[in-house]
């Protein structure tokens, strides 16, 4: 298992309509729909309000990549992309 590690910046500040979008929203639910996709959640930040971070287990980085061209993975960019900002990170962790 490999587990996606993002924070990302919320556009205009608005981390409360991004949380919601990923979790009650159907962004998580659409991210989970994708095969290879174990679970996917979203939290605000503590320390950084104005970031997101989004956590996302993978059967393997390769099925996170052959997600990408998934209905499913458009779907999250639809429900969760306009309430991305610019900037971020992303790095893959693998669970021993």
């Amino acid at each position: 298992m490999d587990l996606e590690i993002a924070i990302v910046a919320a556009k205009d500040g608005n981390v409360a309509g991004l949380v919601d979008a990923m979790n009650n929203g159907g962004g998580c639910a659409a991210l989970e729909a994708c095969p290879g996709c174990r679970s996917a959640k979203a939290m605000p930040g503590v320390e950084n309000p104005e970031s997101v971070l989004i956590l996302v287990e993978w059967d393997s980085v390769e099925a996170h990549a052959a997600a990408k061209d998934s209905e499913h993975f458009k779907r999250f960019h639809q429900i969760a992309g306009p309430f991305f900002g610019g900037g971020g990170s992303m790095q893959h962790f693998r669970a021993a």
